[in-house]
């Protein structure tokens, strides 16, 4: 099957023919506008007209323990520029404030352009001051492509404002270039199919002829371009699918292929909110204006998004909320941007599902969530108040089992009773969803969650995977397991963020520097991707899926290529077919697999009409690859026969292309290729195996004889406790810890009663605890454990603090913090000495150029050096050793130790993981492995100590660990010596 799907390679140009009016500077006037400023800061930022100054006032507080930062972003609309910018003034004024301290830094920026940063010295607080910065290009470049104007300045205390009016720019506004170009009026490139699709050219160019082809290579329509260009080319109003525009001419650089989707109606189609199909969109964040070419509406690119999203007839979208953004102060409260949003989508029909993982510093950030719970609730109220039918639920934070929450679990788990009782107490018909964890398998943290009373304040369960399709079961099987253990099995489970890393890391430059673009190849192994996990999650149960990511996006330095939307506004061919397969399947239930032939997967679903319809394809390496997957051309079709009654049916492929087939004698010969396609009208078929099913969303209420609105949290004293595996225990370093403990009482009426503390002591708790309405009491305490029976077994060490209680005569929920009395077992453990001193005794294995290890007699370890070429090559480390057993055995152990340092050639010596991996088998990258993060190795010699869970690994059973990281720089020398196992004496 051909496949020519070439991408623009090109920001859209300003199109000569159209006789817009010439660019200008941005003026006083939109400068002024405080919805212009993005917010840009590394603490809780505010951003306001203050009418008395007639300026822009931008204020923030930082947290503790920050790099202090503030840049707000004004961004560039249709028929604002920057080139021929020469200068920017403006009038400054810095407030006065007690604890001025002064300023590292203020700078002007320009983004993208070379050079980028211009600083200027700011004034003293008090007084407005003139200030005029030179921007000068540099040699051989224009500020053509620049698309943000950035102010501000990195203070030094934790409280900053500035005001800035009055902004100009010196100089003399110039157009772009005027480059040869496809334009067309159609948003993002989506014709519907009663509109005749039309093209223009940014300028004429002699010779020029055209062809018009399917996204199978079949050209439709040829000839010469009307005028060579002068003229639009139009064509008649076309079926649905997938097109390209290719073009000769009789100069020298030929145009790139020109890309463009047709999709049905709008109008005309089926939507419905309860149905599977969603999208992140995160459009409030990822489609701000300047993010990407937006050539309509005047630049608006929210409703760009919006719009694009009703056209492919999308019913669910996930977009995120900043509570700083909005609350950067706690008597400022403007959800400006994404309350625009969710009335853009409402507008459509189209339902939000809601989310946010931040929290402003005032309101007493521990890691990343809040200490101040009552905060959480009243804004929770608040939110969900404001946006009232416009989201369909709220969810609280976003992957807190990885890096967006380092606090440890049974803080999330008290934050999320806060939110859910203020999501409910602002609109109690919404659902509420825990925030959705990610990893593939179910973990220490999970388990906190739900032993932390989680179930009784949620109503869904979440889930984020990136996986690939064959791990789909596995996944599925064990959360369907893990579900039914904690007595949430019958709920709905949902996906609110789904994606695949299938097609690697970007093969194209993209119209951005740094930020590369998918090849055709690679849009089509997404666009192949999309409806295949779309269907398979349906036959796990999965209830709702939202796939990642609409708009342009890219991640790790710019190599991976996210989003249904190309950064020149286009769409990929994944829209096409999510247009396509919701187009098809909205409103259908699915039956479940029918077996038709060896090497094609059919699915039955059923329409509200009672027909059927069969989405079918022939299995690919995407079916069961578990890494990258590259498109294979000459994959030959394969031939079925379906066994049904005599007749026409209506056959759409993967991208929307629609024709009819017919059976005879009872049979209709059909073809499956690795895309799907869809055969509607049918009847009567019954498939060999059904979907799991979806369960329900729980709307919970308390028991009579239990009270939610009482939370307890704790923080743990640094220098007595360590939080480690997997954030979700707590090792005492001492015989005992320092605990403040807090009780909160969200309630409208006051509470008395006594806590209950089970697994140690907390010394000096008042008999009875009384707290106000919406209040808290405090207690500083000191943790015990509980005695342990000495034992042999590694978790003698180990009990959980647990605490409940009884207030106004109605049970509390639980706060559970699993403890390890880490000081009791180093003080009585013995030490096992693994063999790792000569490089022998490491097997290579990692992703770097070159590797080199050897005995490094200066520090007494073992040292490995690395290097990695290649930019796009995903940076990891993580040599093997192989058990030397019986004398290694890991069998008993409680803790692997080990001293390590390392460097990079970055100043931050920063990584994105740093891991112990335990397998069960002895191939390289091969067997059931778990692995266990451990603190960052830094520039010092410092010893980790990882504890070892039994229960997610057996440990007699491994056979082979390794341990290493993923580091962020190029260049890497990692150190390590002294391992040995930790293990309870006998």
């Amino acid at each position: 099957m051909k496949l020519p799907l070439s991408l623009l390679g090109f920001c859209f140009a300003i199109a000569s023919v159209c006789h817009a009016a010439p660019p200008a500077f941005p003026d006083g006037k939109a400068t002024l506008d405080p919805t212009r400023w993005k917010t840009n800061s590394s603490g809780s930022m505010s951003t306001r007209f203050d009418e008395a100054e007639q300026a822009v006032v931008f204020s923030v507080l930082f947290p503790p323990n920050v790099d202090r930062w503030i840049y707000p972003k004004f961004a560039l609309q249709t028929g604002e520029t920057l080139n021929g910018a020469e200068s920017v003034s403006f009038d400054l004024k810095i407030m006065p404030q007690d604890d001025y301290q002064g300023l590292v830094c203020a700078n002007v920026m320009l983004s993208p352009n070379q050079p980028g940063m211009f600083g200027f010295d700011a004034p003293a607080p008090g007084d407005w001051h003139t200030i005029t910065v030179q921007l000068p290009n540099a040699e051989g470049t224009t500020k053509e492509d620049v698309t943000l104007f950035q102010v501000g300045m990195n203070p030094k205390h934790d409280k900053h404002s500035f005001a800035v009016r009055n902004i100009r720019f010196g100089g003399t506004p110039l157009p772009k270039r005027v480059v040869p170009a496809i334009h067309t009026s159609a948003p993002g490139t989506v014709w519907i199919e009663t509109e005749s699709p039309t093209f223009t050219m940014t300028t004429p160019l002699p010779g020029l002829v055209y062809t018009l082809s399917d996204w199978h290579g079949t050209a439709i329509r040829q000839g010469q371009w009307p005028g060579n260009g002068e003229s639009p080319l139009s064509f008649p109003p076309m079926q649905p699918g997938y097109y390209t525009l290719t073009t000769t001419h009789d100069g020298t650089d030929q145009l790139p292929t020109f890309t463009f989707a047709v999709v049905v109606d709008p109008k005309t189609r089926p939507q419905s909110s309860h149905s599977f199909f969603g999208v992140d969109s995160a459009q409030s964040w990822l489609a701000s204006p300047g993010n990407f070419a937006c050539p309509y509406y005047d630049g608006d690119s929210y409703r760009l998004v919006s719009d694009l999203i009703y056209r492919a007839g999308i019913p669910n979208v996930r977009d995120r909320l900043s509570w700083g953004g909005v609350n950067g102060t706690p008597d400022a409260l403007d959800y400006g941007k994404y309350l625009d949003n969710a009335e853009l989508l409402k507008e459509r029909g189209i339902l939000v599902s809601g989310m946010f993982h931040d929290a402003p510093a005032w309101a007493d950030r521990g890691g990343k969530l809040p200490r101040d719970l009552r905060a959480l609730f009243l804004f929770c109220k608040q939110t969900t108040a404001a946006f009232a039918d416009r989201m369909g639920d709220w969810e609280f934070w976003n992957e807190q089992d990885i890096g967006f929450a380092p606090d440890p679990v049974w803080d999330y788990a008290a934050c999320m009773k806060a939110a859910y009782l203020g999501f409910k107490a602002g609109r109690p018909e919404t659902v509420v969803a825990p925030g959705a964890v990610c990893h593939p398998g179910r973990s220490a943290y999970d388990i906190g969650m739900y032993a932390n009373d989680m179930a009784k304040y949620c109503e869904i369960m979440n889930f984020h995977t990136y996986s690939a399709l064959a791990q789909y079961p596995k996944i599925f099987a064990e959360m369907r397991e893990f579900m039914a253990v904690h007595g949430i099995g019958e709920r709905q489970l949902w996906l609110t963020e789904c994606g695949t890393n299938a097609e690697g890391h970007s093969d194209a430059d993209g119209v951005r520097k740094g930020m590369k673009r998918h090849s055709p190849d690679q849009e089509m192994i997404l666009a192949e991707f999309l409806p295949k996990s779309q269907i398979l999650l349906m036959m796990e149960g999965v209830a709702r899926n939202y796939y990642f990511v609409f708009p342009p996006y890219n991640e790790r330095d710019g190599h991976k290529d996210w989003g249904l939307m190309r950064r020149d506004g286009s769409v990929k061919p994944g829209y096409s077919a999510f247009a396509t397969i919701t187009g098809q399947l909205v409103q259908a239930k699915l039956l479940g697999e029918l077996t038709v032939r060896e090497g094609v997967r059919a699915f039955v679903f059923e329409q509200p009409d009672g027909s059927q319809t069969l989405a079918f394809w022939s299995i690919s390496d995407l079916d069961t690859s578990n890494g990258h997957v590259v498109l294979t051309k000459d994959d030959a079709p394969l031939d079925l026969q379906l066994p049904v009654a005599d007749g026409s049916y209506a056959l759409t492929d993967l991208l929307g292309m629609r024709q009819t087939v017919r059976a005879e004698n009872g049979r209709l010969a059909l073809k499956a290729t690795r895309f799907p396609a869809y055969l509607a009208g049918l009847k009567g078929l019954q498939p060999d195996r059904k979907p799991f099913p979806t369960g329900r969303i729980e709307q919970r209420q308390p028991a009579p004889d239990e009270d939610l609105s009482v939370i307890v949290r704790l923080d743990l004293n640094p220098e007595d406790f360590e939080i480690s595996g997997q954030k979700s225990t707590a090792s005492l370093r001492k015989q005992s810890g320092r605990v403040h403990l807090v009780v909160w009482n969200l309630g409208e009426t006051p509470k008395s009663g006594s806590l209950h503390i089970a697994g140690g002591t907390l010394a000096g708790l008042p008999g009875t605890v009384a707290i106000p309405a919406m209040d808290k009491v405090e207690f500083d305490t000191v943790y015990t454990p509980q005695p342990v029976a000495a034992t042999t077994a590694a978790n003698a060490w180990s009990t959980n603090l647990t605490i409940t209680g009884t207030f106004n005569g109605k049970a509390i929920s639980q706060c559970e913090i699993p403890v390890f009395m880490f000081g009791s077992f180093i003080a009585s453990c013995r030490e096992v000495p693994l063999n790792t001193a000569k490089p022998e005794d490491w097997r290579r294995n990692d992703s770097a150029t070159t590797m080199a290890v050897a005995f490094d007699e200066a520090e007494n370890a073992i040292r490995f050096d690395l290097v990695w070429e290649d930019d796009s090559v995903d940076r990891w480390f993580y040599p093997e050793h192989v058990l030397k057993l019986p004398e290694e055995s890991f069998a008993g152990a409680g803790m692997l130790a080990f001293e390590v340092k390392s460097r990079q050639d970055k100043v931050e010596n920063d990584f994105n993981h740093h891991l112990l991996m335990l397998s069960v088998e002895d191939v390289r990258e091969h067997g059931t492995t778990k692995s266990i993060s451990y603190a960052p190795p830094l520039n010092d010699w410092e010893t980790r100590y990882v504890p070892l869970d039994s229960q997610s690994i057996p440990l007699e059973a491994v056979r082979m660990f390794r341990l290493g990281a993923n580091p962020k720089g190029k260049k890497l020398t990692f150190w390590v010596r002294n391992l040995r196992l930790l293990k309870p004496q006998e």
